[in-house]
Protein backbone atom coordinates (compact mmCIF):
# COMPACT_ATOMS: atom_id res chain seq x y z
CA UNK A 1 0.00 0.00 0.00
CA UNK A 2 0.67 3.68 -0.40
CA UNK A 3 3.35 5.21 2.11
CA UNK A 4 1.56 7.60 4.60
CA UNK A 5 0.78 11.14 3.14
CA UNK A 6 0.19 13.00 6.72
CA UNK A 7 2.75 13.98 9.26
CA UNK A 8 2.24 14.28 13.27
CA UNK A 9 5.19 14.99 15.70
CA UNK A 10 5.09 11.96 18.07
CA UNK A 11 4.56 13.90 21.00
CA UNK A 12 1.75 15.67 19.07
CA UNK A 13 -1.84 14.78 20.82
CA UNK A 14 -3.44 15.50 16.88
CA UNK A 15 -2.02 11.49 16.17
CA UNK A 16 -5.37 10.13 17.04
CA UNK A 17 -7.40 12.48 14.73
CA UNK A 18 -4.62 12.01 12.11
CA UNK A 19 -5.18 8.35 12.30
CA UNK A 20 -9.17 8.92 11.48
CA UNK A 21 -8.57 10.89 8.49
CA UNK A 22 -6.03 8.74 7.27
CA UNK A 23 -7.87 5.44 7.25
CA UNK A 24 -10.53 7.70 5.92
CA UNK A 25 -9.03 8.68 2.93
CA UNK A 26 -6.95 5.85 2.38
CA UNK A 27 -3.40 8.24 3.30
CA UNK A 28 -1.54 5.21 4.27
CA UNK A 29 0.04 4.93 8.23
CA UNK A 30 0.69 8.28 9.62
CA UNK A 31 4.02 9.64 9.77
CA UNK A 32 6.59 10.35 12.96
CA UNK A 33 9.39 12.22 10.73
CA UNK A 34 8.75 15.15 8.40
CA UNK A 35 8.95 14.04 4.53
CA UNK A 36 8.64 16.43 1.33
CA UNK A 37 5.08 14.21 0.12
CA UNK A 38 3.21 14.55 3.55
CA UNK A 39 1.37 17.11 4.82
CA UNK A 40 2.03 17.89 8.21
CA UNK A 41 -0.92 18.54 11.16
CA UNK A 42 -0.20 20.98 13.89
CA UNK A 43 -2.07 22.78 17.08
CA UNK A 44 -1.45 26.42 17.33
CA UNK A 45 1.32 26.05 19.77
CA UNK A 46 3.28 24.18 17.34
CA UNK A 47 2.70 26.35 14.38
CA UNK A 48 5.67 27.95 13.73
CA UNK A 49 7.52 24.76 14.26
CA UNK A 50 5.63 23.41 11.60
CA UNK A 51 5.55 26.28 9.59
CA UNK A 52 9.35 25.85 8.77
CA UNK A 53 9.23 22.65 7.85
CA UNK A 54 6.89 23.38 5.13
CA UNK A 55 9.05 26.57 4.29
CA UNK A 56 12.27 24.37 4.46
CA UNK A 57 10.63 22.08 2.08
CA UNK A 58 10.30 19.12 3.94
CA UNK A 59 6.80 18.95 3.80
CA UNK A 60 4.61 19.21 0.91
CA UNK A 61 2.16 21.87 3.10
CA UNK A 62 1.11 22.27 6.71
CA UNK A 63 -2.47 22.05 8.51
CA UNK A 64 -2.82 24.25 12.10
CA UNK A 65 -6.03 23.70 14.40
CA UNK A 66 -6.48 26.92 16.19
CA UNK A 67 -9.13 27.67 18.56
CA UNK A 68 -7.69 29.81 21.47
CA UNK A 69 -8.57 33.57 20.22
CA UNK A 70 -5.54 36.09 20.40
CA UNK A 71 -3.43 38.28 18.05
CA UNK A 72 -1.80 37.26 15.03
CA UNK A 73 1.42 35.09 16.01
CA UNK A 74 3.74 34.28 13.13
CA UNK A 75 1.94 31.84 10.86
CA UNK A 76 -1.01 31.91 12.83
CA UNK A 77 -3.96 34.76 11.96
CA UNK A 78 -5.81 37.08 14.59
CA UNK A 79 -9.13 34.90 15.92
CA UNK A 80 -11.70 35.61 18.19
CA UNK A 81 -14.47 33.36 19.96
CA UNK A 82 -18.15 33.48 19.25
CA UNK A 83 -21.28 31.50 20.58
CA UNK A 84 -24.28 31.31 17.82
CA UNK A 85 -26.05 29.64 15.09
CA UNK A 86 -23.66 29.32 11.80
CA UNK A 87 -25.19 28.91 8.66
CA UNK A 88 -23.20 26.99 5.83
CA UNK A 89 -25.95 27.19 3.51
CA UNK A 90 -29.45 25.87 3.05
CA UNK A 91 -30.68 23.10 5.52
CA UNK A 92 -26.92 23.88 6.91
CA UNK A 93 -26.91 25.77 10.11
CA UNK A 94 -25.31 24.30 13.74
CA UNK A 95 -25.21 26.26 17.06
CA UNK A 96 -22.15 25.97 19.31
CA UNK A 97 -19.15 28.29 20.19
CA UNK A 98 -16.49 29.01 16.67
CA UNK A 99 -12.73 29.94 16.51
CA UNK A 100 -13.54 32.69 13.70
CA UNK A 101 -10.95 34.67 11.46
CA UNK A 102 -10.81 37.91 9.93
CA UNK A 103 -10.83 38.22 6.28
CA UNK A 104 -11.88 35.98 3.93
CA UNK A 105 -11.12 32.09 3.56
CA UNK A 106 -12.21 28.84 1.69
CA UNK A 107 -14.71 27.97 4.71
CA UNK A 108 -16.98 30.53 6.03
CA UNK A 109 -20.72 30.99 7.12
CA UNK A 110 -23.41 33.97 8.28
CA UNK A 111 -20.92 34.16 11.58
CA UNK A 112 -17.63 34.75 9.62
CA UNK A 113 -14.50 32.65 8.49
CA UNK A 114 -13.63 29.69 9.61
CA UNK A 115 -10.22 28.78 8.17
CA UNK A 116 -8.14 30.79 6.04
CA UNK A 117 -5.65 29.80 3.58
CA UNK A 118 -2.39 30.78 1.93
CA UNK A 119 -0.78 28.35 -0.91
CA UNK A 120 0.18 25.22 0.90
CA UNK A 121 -0.73 26.70 4.60
CA UNK A 122 -4.23 26.19 6.01
CA UNK A 123 -5.06 27.49 9.23
CA UNK A 124 -8.81 26.45 10.55
CA UNK A 125 -10.83 27.60 13.59
CA UNK A 126 -11.58 24.13 15.24
CA UNK A 127 -10.27 21.52 17.86
CA UNK A 128 -10.68 17.70 15.54
CA UNK A 129 -10.75 16.24 18.79
CA UNK A 130 -13.07 18.33 21.22
CA UNK A 131 -15.62 18.37 18.65
CA UNK A 132 -15.43 14.99 17.27
CA UNK A 133 -18.61 13.17 17.21
CA UNK A 134 -20.80 16.35 17.18
CA UNK A 135 -22.37 17.85 14.22
CA UNK A 136 -21.06 21.99 15.06
CA UNK A 137 -17.88 21.01 13.47
CA UNK A 138 -19.32 18.96 9.90
CA UNK A 139 -17.69 21.88 7.81
CA UNK A 140 -14.08 20.28 8.35
CA UNK A 141 -13.87 17.15 7.16
CA UNK A 142 -14.62 18.52 3.45
CA UNK A 143 -12.36 21.68 4.06
CA UNK A 144 -9.70 19.13 4.79
CA UNK A 145 -10.72 16.86 2.32
CA UNK A 146 -10.24 19.79 -0.50
CA UNK A 147 -7.02 20.74 1.08
CA UNK A 148 -5.45 17.42 0.48
CA UNK A 149 -6.34 16.66 -2.91
CA UNK A 150 -4.87 19.75 -4.29
CA UNK A 151 -1.53 20.16 -2.00
CA UNK A 152 -0.80 16.34 -1.83
CA UNK A 153 -1.60 16.22 -6.02
CA UNK A 154 -3.69 12.80 -5.27
CA UNK A 155 -6.78 11.91 -5.26
CA UNK A 156 -8.61 10.32 -1.57
CA UNK A 157 -10.68 7.13 -1.39
CA UNK A 158 -13.48 7.28 0.33
CA UNK A 159 -16.84 5.60 1.62
CA UNK A 160 -19.90 6.85 -0.30
CA UNK A 161 -22.16 8.52 1.32
CA UNK A 162 -23.62 6.10 3.87
CA UNK A 163 -25.71 6.31 7.27
CA UNK A 164 -26.85 4.24 9.43
CA UNK A 165 -30.14 4.84 12.03
CA UNK A 166 -30.14 2.91 15.28
CA UNK A 167 -32.85 2.58 18.14
CA UNK A 168 -32.05 1.41 21.04
CA UNK A 169 -33.74 -0.20 23.87
CA UNK A 170 -36.94 -0.86 22.66
CA UNK A 171 -39.18 -2.78 23.92
CA UNK A 172 -37.65 -2.15 27.14
CA UNK A 173 -34.63 -3.47 29.61
CA UNK A 174 -34.30 -3.98 33.78
CA UNK A 175 -32.36 -0.10 34.13
CA UNK A 176 -35.52 1.29 32.93
CA UNK A 177 -37.94 -0.95 34.52
CA UNK A 178 -36.54 0.05 38.16
CA UNK A 179 -37.18 3.48 37.46
CA UNK A 180 -40.43 3.22 36.30
CA UNK A 181 -39.66 4.39 32.59
CA UNK A 182 -40.83 1.38 30.75
CA UNK A 183 -43.92 1.52 28.67
CA UNK A 184 -46.84 -0.59 28.17
CA UNK A 185 -46.61 -3.56 25.37
CA UNK A 186 -49.77 -1.54 23.60
CA UNK A 187 -47.50 1.45 23.73
CA UNK A 188 -44.94 0.05 22.40
CA UNK A 189 -46.12 -1.98 20.24
CA UNK A 190 -47.75 0.98 18.02
CA UNK A 191 -43.93 2.29 17.71
CA UNK A 192 -42.55 -0.15 16.23
CA UNK A 193 -44.90 -0.69 13.64
CA UNK A 194 -45.07 3.15 13.12
CA UNK A 195 -41.19 3.14 12.71
CA UNK A 196 -41.68 -0.40 10.41
CA UNK A 197 -43.91 0.82 8.33
CA UNK A 198 -42.06 4.03 7.87
CA UNK A 199 -38.37 3.15 7.25
CA UNK A 200 -39.77 0.16 4.93
CA UNK A 201 -41.60 2.78 2.92
CA UNK A 202 -38.36 4.56 2.39
CA UNK A 203 -36.68 1.26 1.72
CA UNK A 204 -34.13 1.92 4.78
CA UNK A 205 -33.85 -0.31 6.94
CA UNK A 206 -33.37 0.52 10.90
CA UNK A 207 -31.29 -1.54 13.24
CA UNK A 208 -33.40 -2.22 16.74
CA UNK A 209 -30.97 -2.42 19.56
CA UNK A 210 -33.25 -5.40 21.93
CA UNK A 211 -32.09 -5.96 25.06
CA UNK A 212 -33.52 -9.73 25.74
CA UNK A 213 -34.00 -10.07 29.60
CA UNK A 214 -35.76 -7.38 31.85
CA UNK A 215 -36.97 -7.06 35.77
CA UNK A 216 -39.97 -8.16 37.37
CA UNK A 217 -40.95 -7.78 40.83
CA UNK A 218 -37.00 -8.09 41.05
CA UNK A 219 -36.72 -11.30 39.38
CA UNK A 220 -35.23 -11.84 35.90
CA UNK A 221 -37.38 -12.69 33.04
CA UNK A 222 -37.37 -12.81 29.14
CA UNK A 223 -39.14 -9.54 27.58
CA UNK A 224 -41.74 -11.17 25.44
CA UNK A 225 -43.48 -12.37 29.15
CA UNK A 226 -43.77 -8.26 29.50
CA UNK A 227 -43.98 -7.20 26.01
CA UNK A 228 -45.35 -9.93 23.69
CA UNK A 229 -47.15 -7.91 20.98
CA UNK A 230 -43.90 -5.78 20.83
CA UNK A 231 -42.13 -8.75 20.41
CA UNK A 232 -43.91 -10.14 17.77
CA UNK A 233 -44.28 -7.16 16.07
CA UNK A 234 -40.27 -6.51 15.75
CA UNK A 235 -40.23 -9.79 14.65
CA UNK A 236 -42.11 -9.10 11.69
CA UNK A 237 -40.40 -6.24 11.01
CA UNK A 238 -37.36 -8.56 10.87
CA UNK A 239 -39.21 -10.39 8.68
CA UNK A 240 -40.42 -8.09 6.48
CA UNK A 241 -36.75 -6.55 5.91
CA UNK A 242 -37.43 -2.98 7.87
CA UNK A 243 -35.40 -3.97 10.57
CA UNK A 244 -31.59 -5.39 11.47
CA UNK A 245 -31.89 -7.05 14.76
CA UNK A 246 -29.40 -5.71 17.30
CA UNK A 247 -28.47 -7.44 20.33
CA UNK A 248 -27.92 -4.89 23.36
CA UNK A 249 -26.80 -6.66 26.02
CA UNK A 250 -28.66 -9.08 28.67
CA UNK A 251 -30.13 -6.80 31.32
CA UNK A 252 -28.82 -3.38 30.53
CA UNK A 253 -28.00 -2.78 34.14
CA UNK A 254 -25.40 -3.30 36.24
CA UNK A 255 -26.30 -6.09 38.66
CA UNK A 256 -23.40 -5.39 41.30
CA UNK A 257 -24.28 -1.83 41.74
CA UNK A 258 -28.15 -3.08 42.07
CA UNK A 259 -27.07 -5.34 44.50
CA UNK A 260 -25.55 -2.31 46.72
CA UNK A 261 -28.89 -0.26 45.60
CA UNK A 262 -27.64 1.98 43.22
CA UNK A 263 -29.53 1.15 39.56
CA UNK A 264 -26.76 1.35 37.10
CA UNK A 265 -27.35 0.99 33.38
CA UNK A 266 -23.54 0.23 32.30
CA UNK A 267 -23.98 -3.40 32.56
CA UNK A 268 -20.06 -4.43 31.62
CA UNK A 269 -18.14 -2.20 33.32
CA UNK A 270 -16.84 -4.78 35.44
CA UNK A 271 -18.44 -8.20 34.76
CA UNK A 272 -15.61 -10.86 34.88
CA UNK A 273 -14.96 -12.28 31.36
CA UNK A 274 -16.94 -15.75 32.18
CA UNK A 275 -20.13 -13.98 33.15
CA UNK A 276 -19.89 -12.27 30.26
CA UNK A 277 -19.36 -15.49 28.05
CA UNK A 278 -22.64 -16.35 30.03
CA UNK A 279 -24.86 -13.24 29.03
CA UNK A 280 -23.39 -12.86 25.29
CA UNK A 281 -24.40 -16.79 24.89
CA UNK A 282 -27.92 -16.35 26.75
CA UNK A 283 -28.63 -12.86 24.76
CA UNK A 284 -27.64 -14.62 21.11
CA UNK A 285 -30.06 -17.68 21.98
CA UNK A 286 -32.76 -15.65 22.99
CA UNK A 287 -32.31 -13.40 19.67
CA UNK A 288 -32.58 -16.86 17.69
CA UNK A 289 -35.50 -18.54 19.80
CA UNK A 290 -37.83 -15.36 20.14
CA UNK A 291 -37.17 -13.51 16.70
CA UNK A 292 -35.47 -16.89 14.61
CA UNK A 293 -32.82 -14.76 13.89
CA UNK A 294 -28.58 -14.13 14.74
CA UNK A 295 -28.45 -10.33 15.47
CA UNK A 296 -26.52 -8.43 13.09
CA UNK A 297 -24.35 -6.97 15.81
CA UNK A 298 -23.95 -6.20 19.13
CA UNK A 299 -23.91 -3.29 21.05
CA UNK A 300 -22.95 -2.77 24.38
CA UNK A 301 -25.79 -0.96 27.01
CA UNK A 302 -24.65 2.78 27.62
CA UNK A 303 -21.35 1.54 25.69
CA UNK A 304 -19.67 0.21 28.31
CA UNK A 305 -17.27 -2.76 27.46
CA UNK A 306 -15.40 -4.10 29.90
CA UNK A 307 -11.99 -6.27 29.52
CA UNK A 308 -14.47 -9.28 30.05
CA UNK A 309 -16.72 -8.55 27.53
CA UNK A 310 -14.63 -7.18 24.18
CA UNK A 311 -12.57 -10.49 25.29
CA UNK A 312 -15.75 -12.27 24.57
CA UNK A 313 -16.39 -10.68 20.93
CA UNK A 314 -13.42 -11.04 19.88
CA UNK A 315 -13.21 -14.53 20.63
CA UNK A 316 -16.85 -15.06 19.21
CA UNK A 317 -15.89 -12.70 16.19
CA UNK A 318 -19.16 -11.30 16.94
CA UNK A 319 -19.24 -7.69 15.22
CA UNK A 320 -19.74 -4.80 17.80
CA UNK A 321 -19.98 -1.47 17.98
CA UNK A 322 -17.76 0.90 19.60
CA UNK A 323 -18.52 4.19 21.40
CA UNK A 324 -17.27 7.08 19.52
CA UNK A 325 -13.35 8.02 20.05
CA UNK A 326 -11.43 9.65 17.27
CA UNK A 327 -9.52 6.66 15.20
CA UNK A 328 -9.99 3.89 12.73
CA UNK A 329 -13.13 3.11 12.29
CA UNK A 330 -12.71 -0.78 11.54
CA UNK A 331 -10.85 -2.96 14.04
CA UNK A 332 -12.30 -6.06 13.37
CA UNK A 333 -14.63 -7.90 14.09
CA UNK A 334 -15.90 -4.38 15.47
CA UNK A 335 -16.90 -1.21 13.94
CA UNK A 336 -16.69 2.53 15.49
CA UNK A 337 -19.58 4.83 15.71
CA UNK A 338 -19.18 8.49 14.61
CA UNK A 339 -21.75 10.64 16.28
CA UNK A 340 -22.62 11.17 19.81
CA UNK A 341 -26.34 10.07 20.45
CA UNK A 342 -27.23 13.74 21.72
CA UNK A 343 -26.62 15.23 18.20
CA UNK A 344 -24.81 17.66 19.44
CA UNK A 345 -25.14 21.30 17.24
CA UNK A 346 -28.46 20.39 15.39
CA UNK A 347 -30.14 23.18 14.59
CA UNK A 348 -34.62 22.47 14.37
CA UNK A 349 -34.24 20.33 11.17
CA UNK A 350 -31.45 20.97 9.51
CA UNK A 351 -30.14 18.02 9.18
CA UNK A 352 -28.16 18.58 6.10
CA UNK A 353 -24.54 18.43 7.98
CA UNK A 354 -25.15 14.76 8.33
CA UNK A 355 -25.18 14.34 4.53
CA UNK A 356 -22.03 16.88 4.19
CA UNK A 357 -19.90 14.27 6.67
CA UNK A 358 -20.83 11.45 4.65
CA UNK A 359 -20.12 12.99 1.46
CA UNK A 360 -16.67 13.48 3.21
CA UNK A 361 -16.18 9.63 4.13
CA UNK A 362 -17.35 9.61 7.33
CA UNK A 363 -20.72 7.48 8.19
CA UNK A 364 -23.30 9.23 9.74
CA UNK A 365 -24.15 6.65 12.82
CA UNK A 366 -27.56 8.04 14.05
CA UNK A 367 -28.65 6.31 17.54
CA UNK A 368 -32.34 7.19 18.96
CA UNK A 369 -33.37 5.96 22.29
CA UNK A 370 -36.75 5.63 23.34
CA UNK A 371 -38.32 8.93 23.72
CA UNK A 372 -37.41 9.81 19.61
CA UNK A 373 -35.80 13.20 20.93
CA UNK A 374 -35.33 13.09 24.87
CA UNK A 375 -31.61 13.81 23.72
CA UNK A 376 -32.67 16.95 22.33
CA UNK A 377 -34.08 18.17 25.30
CA UNK A 378 -31.36 20.38 26.50
CA UNK A 379 -31.21 22.48 23.21
CA UNK A 380 -35.37 22.87 23.02
CA UNK A 381 -35.51 24.35 26.23
CA UNK A 382 -34.91 27.82 24.70
CA UNK A 383 -38.60 29.79 24.22
CA UNK A 384 -37.51 30.60 20.48
CA UNK A 385 -37.57 26.95 20.04
CA UNK A 386 -40.69 26.04 20.50
CA UNK A 387 -41.54 25.83 16.81
CA UNK A 388 -39.69 23.42 16.43
CA UNK A 389 -41.05 21.09 19.62
CA UNK A 390 -44.28 21.13 18.38
CA UNK A 391 -43.60 19.51 14.73
CA UNK A 392 -41.37 17.59 16.75
CA UNK A 393 -44.16 15.83 18.97
CA UNK A 394 -46.44 15.58 15.34
CA UNK A 395 -43.55 13.78 13.86
CA UNK A 396 -40.02 12.92 15.55
CA UNK A 397 -36.33 12.86 14.41
CA UNK A 398 -36.37 8.98 14.02
CA UNK A 399 -39.29 9.46 11.71
CA UNK A 400 -36.83 12.52 9.76
CA UNK A 401 -34.23 10.92 9.12
CA UNK A 402 -34.84 8.83 6.41
CA UNK A 403 -35.92 12.25 4.18
CA UNK A 404 -32.50 13.31 4.47
CA UNK A 405 -31.04 13.86 1.02
CA UNK A 406 -27.86 12.67 -0.55
CA UNK A 407 -27.28 9.78 2.48
CA UNK A 408 -28.08 6.84 1.70
CA UNK A 409 -29.23 4.68 4.80
CA UNK A 410 -28.35 0.85 5.44
CA UNK A 411 -27.92 -1.48 8.27
CA UNK A 412 -25.76 -1.75 10.88
CA UNK A 413 -24.21 -4.94 9.94
CA UNK A 414 -24.21 -4.03 6.15
CA UNK A 415 -22.13 -0.93 7.30
CA UNK A 416 -19.54 -3.02 9.33
CA UNK A 417 -19.11 -5.03 6.26
CA UNK A 418 -18.04 -2.13 4.19
CA UNK A 419 -16.13 -0.74 6.89
CA UNK A 420 -13.80 -3.82 6.88
CA UNK A 421 -13.79 -3.86 3.14
CA UNK A 422 -12.41 -0.06 3.28
CA UNK A 423 -10.11 -1.19 5.90
CA UNK A 424 -8.30 -3.47 2.65
CA UNK A 425 -8.82 -0.27 0.17
CA UNK A 426 -5.58 1.83 -0.73
CA UNK A 427 -3.21 2.91 -3.31
CA UNK A 428 -0.52 1.37 -4.60
CA UNK A 429 2.18 2.69 -7.20
CA UNK A 430 -0.50 5.02 -7.81
CA UNK A 431 -3.47 2.24 -8.35
CA UNK A 432 -6.37 1.52 -6.67
CA UNK A 433 -6.03 -1.59 -4.53
CA UNK A 434 -9.59 -3.08 -3.88
CA UNK A 435 -9.23 -6.28 -2.92
CA UNK A 436 -12.89 -6.97 -2.05
CA UNK A 437 -14.24 -4.66 -4.84
CA UNK A 438 -16.20 -2.94 -2.01
CA UNK A 439 -17.69 0.37 -3.65
CA UNK A 440 -15.48 4.06 -3.25
CA UNK A 441 -15.72 7.13 -3.97
CA UNK A 442 -12.25 8.89 -5.52
CA UNK A 443 -12.32 12.22 -4.50
CA UNK A 444 -10.24 14.56 -7.00
CA UNK A 445 -10.58 12.48 -9.72
CA UNK A 446 -13.38 11.41 -12.06
CA UNK A 447 -13.06 7.97 -11.69
CA UNK A 448 -10.49 5.29 -10.53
Amino acid sequence: MSAGSLFVAPDSGLRAFAETIAWLWRLGPVLESPDPAAVGLARQEDAAALRALVDAGELAGGIVFATRPGPEEGPTPNRRWEYGKASFGPGRTVEGQFSLFDGAGPIASSLGTHAVRADNWLVVGADPLAGWGSLRDHWLLPGLADFLVEVLDRPLLTLPALGCVRYDDLPGNAFQAILGRDHPDDKVERRVREVTEHFGAHGAPISFAVTPRTLVDGAEVDIESVWPRSVAAIAAGIEAGAIEPVCHGYLHLNTNDWAAGTPNPREFRDVERGEAERRVAYGLAWFERALGVTPASYVAPTWSYGPGLLEVLRERGLPAWLPVAPGALADAPFGRETLTSGMEGLVGFEYGPFAAMAAAGLPATVVVHGGLFDLRAGSLRDPRALATTARLVRRRDLFRFPWVEDVRWIGSRELLDRLHAHDRVGFEDGTVVNPDGAEIVVRGRSSA
